[in-house]
């Protein structure tokens, strides 16, 4: 996953809730916030690299930034070869193989649902639209293919085999320490079944879904809130 950021403190909160393997600053942010930022991202994330990048290199400025714990300062006069090579060398740190780095990769979903129906017409939904599909009809399942799949977004059903199927499987999720960054969409008719009214924004604290709908959902708008948790 791929996001920017206009500061350091919005860099801070992205960090603390996802687990980037790389973070590239701009040199002058650290100039004006201060460099003990550094410190707070890798309290977060300490596996984290982070490139500093620089319009211009100063020996001042230099000395800084390399007293630090950095992976590499890239001057962009340098050309942006350099930065795309220092980028791939994280990950070949890092043990990830540079197939899995391709970003023209189509993102990877998984859709959790046991209504067959609905699950074949969103897979064609998302596949007409470039994304990978992937599927799972239970909980157990669910569980499994998140792990070894390692979706870039799960479509969650709430009721499944069992009435709290999706609030089980979203739990454990958010609270595993190398799956909580995956964003989950809940899309459920758990309202019209049981007249239980959801909204995340009130009851996020026992069911922490990062979008919540009601099914029939419109192609246009399931594509547009997908792409909006995916950042693109």
């Amino acid at each position: 996953m791929i996001c920017s950021c206009s500061s350091l403190r919005e860099a801070v909160e992205h960090v603390r809730k996802t687990d980037f393997d790389c973070t590239l600053i701009e040199a002058d942010l650290l100039i004006h916030c201060g460099f003990d930022i550094i410190g707070r991202l890798k309290t977060f994330n300490p596996r984290m690299k982070l490139i500093i990048t620089s319009d211009l290199n100063s020996k001042t400025l230099e000395a800084s930034v390399r007293t630090h714990d950095i992976f590499y300062y890239y001057v962009r006069t340098f050309g942006k070869k350099e930065l795309k090579q220092a980028v791939e060398n994280v990950f070949t740190c890092l043990g990830k193989s540079k197939e899995g780095l391709e970003m023209n990769n189509p993102p990877k979903i998984l859709i959790v649902d046991d209504d067959a129906d609905f699950v074949d017409a969103t897979r064609m939904i998302l596949e007409s639209n470039d994304f990978q599909v992937v599927t799972a009809s239970n909980r157990e399942e669910a569980l499994k293919k998140i792990n070894s799949s390692k979706p870039d977004l799960i479509l969650l059903d709430i009721m499944m085999d069992r009435m709290d199927d999706g609030f089980t499987i979203c739990y454990k999720l958010k609270h595993d320490p190398k799956l909580k960054h995956i964003p989950v969409f809940t899309i459920s008719s758990i309202t019209e079944r049981t007249g239980f009214k959801f909204n995340p924004a009130t009851d996020g604290e026992f069911f922490e879904a990062d979008d919540y709908a009601t099914k029939p959902l419109e192609p246009k708008v399931l594509i547009s809130r997908i792409k909006a948790l995916l950042n693109q």
